[in-house]
């Protein structure tokens, strides 16, 4: 039985998910993502270990979001430690103190800095670094340019790395969709193996190439591998393929993980994982664009 219904959607799309996935390129454009993706976060272990799993990545992307939506004229919309502790906490994802470790981590890798408000000394903002947004707007600009692909969204001219006020103008959309988009993450219960683990994501993504380029579908590289790829032990790939292995996404019987194969279900549920990162993605682009619009001169 699916266990994700496009009908019961915890946001409004503009373009639905199930047209992205019946769409005749989808494959190709989803597996393209997928490279695109793990060109980024291969060799990436630290800052992987940072953002990759459901209640770090809802952070990071609150920060983002929070950041780009800023209003130095209104103290309300800062970015501080408190500020993103409410946002965070209210999509009960993570607890404060899990937010304010997590903060710390960033800071203290140098992905986030907290600088002293000029009119107000009490008040420490948070920034993210130049890094941290350009590596943010490359993820962004791959899923954009996965749009492209399809012809149902307003795509046009902004194929590749995307423009900063663009990328500002998206994840300003991004803040009051946080709520629909963890709701969105919670009813892909079938990746719950992946999503709620350290890397989680990072091991799906490559089992997903591995499966289109193995011979027979086989994935031989291991757990070892695995573990050097993402940067996590042997043992923590070993424990999320066996989950994965329990939830009938894959199968594997040989000590060490050197035959694993996705099942068709496997695939069913990282489709439509990826079909509704589309439908995200254009609902962003369209209403940072219509912002854009709103916001020039006549």
């Amino acid at each position: 039985m699916d266990q994700v219904s496009f009908v019961d959607s915890a946001l409004v799309f503009q373009v639905p998910p199930f047209e992205f996935l019946n769409a005749p390129g989808f494959a190709a454009a989803r597996d393209r993502l997928i490279a695109g993706k793990l060109a980024l976060y291969e060799g990436n272990h630290l800052f992987n270990r940072l953002i990759l799993e459901e209640g770090r990545f809802l952070c990071y992307l609150a920060a983002l979001s929070l950041h780009a939506g800023q209003d130095m004229a209104q103290s309300s919309t800062w970015l501080t430690l408190g500020r993103l502790q409410r946002e965070v906490t209210e999509l009960g994802v993570a607890s404060r103190n899990r937010v304010e470790a997590q903060v710390s981590c960033l800071r203290k890798y140098g992905f986030l800095t907290q600088q002293t408000h000029a009119s107000d000394r009490r008040v420490r903002l948070l920034v993210p670094s130049a890094a941290l947004l350009a590596r943010d707007a490359g993820i962004l600009g791959l899923l954009v340019s996965g749009l492209s692909e399809f012809g149902l969204s307003p795509t046009d001219g902004h194929k590749g790395p995307l423009a900063p006020d663009l990328h500002r103008a998206m994840r300003r959309a991004t803040l009051p969709h946080l709520p629909g988009l963890s709701r969105i993450i919670r009813r892909h219960l079938p990746l719950a193996p992946f999503f709620a683990h350290d890397c989680g994501y990072m091991i799906l993504l490559i089992l997903l190439r591995g499966g289109r380029e193995g011979r027979d579908g086989l994935i031989g590289s291991g757990y070892q591998r695995l573990a050097m790829q993402t940067g996590v032990s042997r043992t923590h790939v070993r424990r999320i393929i066996e989950a994965a292995r329990d939830a009938g996404l894959l199968t594997a019987a040989t000590r060490g993980g050197h035959d694993i194969r996705l099942t068709a279900n496997m695939w069913h549920a990282a489709d439509r994982w990826f079909a509704d990162m589309f439908a995200l993605t254009d609902l962003l682009l369209r209403e940072a664009l219509a912002a854009g619009r709103a916001g020039a001169p006549a």
